[in-house]
């Protein structure tokens, strides 16, 4: 009940207000916003990125052809700026064509894929919804030997998603996340500490298996224990430095997490969308909204401390008392 309430106010919300909200969240409007976002993350804090184009679920050739441009455009950017060494790419099979067929998204895909592999630029397809985990997986299995930097997305609400783990290929790249998507009870989880209780199983039983391993959690609980666990594996002579690393949201501010993570010894990657439209940011930032409630909370906490909404309210508050002068006195 709680849950349609929320989401009925979140959609509610105009437009133009959301994307007040969204420059924390959202790196800009252009490739040259996201690439710029990434630079800065690098050398002011040593962070990795991966640049994400809004604007999933297309329905006709002219998008999709459209979306296989921008990321052709992309990879040319960052291989100029020489970033290839830490920015990487993510991006969803329903921008690519999925809904007409996997051959001609695989088509697509691999139009990226191999311009990627020549920049030296690792590509993950993201997960989405429940009705495309196994396509994706397909799809990711299929491409894999042929580009082996390639990688994708399990989520742990899933109850399927432990044999998923026990079936990848050896040199899978793998982001775990507790996964956006409202799924059915029948095929998934519902409480998010069981959720994040499995990220903290899986992320130890693909690091076990051999596979690089994405965290991609903000939640405290999950990233201690997984650094529990690599500390001990330490200990012990297996060091997973190089075949692990956190990643989180661009504007979410986990600033005390991420250094202790480096500080440790691991990567930390922050995923950062970009839009080449303001409407599909707007969407981005809604369903983000929906899912976690603390977003609301770091929205108004990013908001209250940018000079502009400040400003904005110190006007509003002269108003307000010139309001109450002129009536009132």
């Amino acid at each position: 009940m709680f849950s349609t309430i929320k989401e009925a106010i979140v959609n509610m919300l105009p437009g133009p207000f959301v994307r007040l909200f969204a420059s924390p969240y959202v790196a800009g409007l252009g490739m040259n916003a996201g690439i710029n976002t990434a630079e800065k993350l690098w050398k002011e804090k040593g962070i990795y990125a991966t640049l994400d184009l809004l604007g999933e679920a297309v329905h006709t050739r002219e998008l999709v052809e459209r979306n296989v441009g921008y990321y052709l455009n992309l990879i040319e950017l960052i291989e100029k700026r020489k970033a290839t060494d830490h920015i990487t790419i993510s991006l969803k099979l329903t921008s690519l064509g999925i809904h007409e067929s996997k051959a001609y998204c695989i088509e697509n895909l691999e139009k990226i894929l191999s311009r990627a592999d020549q920049a030296n630029i690792p590509v993950t397809i993201d997960m989405e919804d429940s009705p495309y985990t196994d396509i994706t997986l397909d799809i990711y299995k299929e491409l894999l030997s042929s580009h082996p930097t390639l990688g994708t997305v399990l989520q742990t609400r899933l109850f399927r998603t432990e044999k998923d783990i026990q079936e990848l290929p050896p040199n899978s790249r793998i982001r775990l996340v507790i996964g956006i998507y409202k799924e059915p009870p029948e095929i998934a989880y519902t409480e998010k500490k069981i959720m994040h209780e499995r990220l903290v199983e899986f992320s130890k039983l693909l690091l076990e298996k051999g596979i690089y391993t994405e965290v991609g959690t903000h939640n405290d609980y999950s990233i201690r224990k997984v650094l529990d666990f690599l500390q001990e594996q330490k200990k012990q002579g297996k060091d997973y430095a190089n075949k692990v690393e956190f990643q989180m949201l661009l504007g979410v501010p986990r600033e005390r997490i991420q250094r202790i993570i480096k500080h440790k010894g691991y990567k930390v990657r922050l995923y950062v969308p970009f839009a080449m439209d303001w409407g599909d940011g707007v969407a981005y930032l809604k369903r983000r909204m929906i899912e976690n409630p603390n977003m609301i909370g770091y929205v108004l906490k990013n908001l209250l401390a940018s000079r502009k909404i400040q400003a904005l309210i110190g006007l509003i508050g002269i108003v307000a008392l010139s309001y109450l002068r002129i009536y009132y006195l």
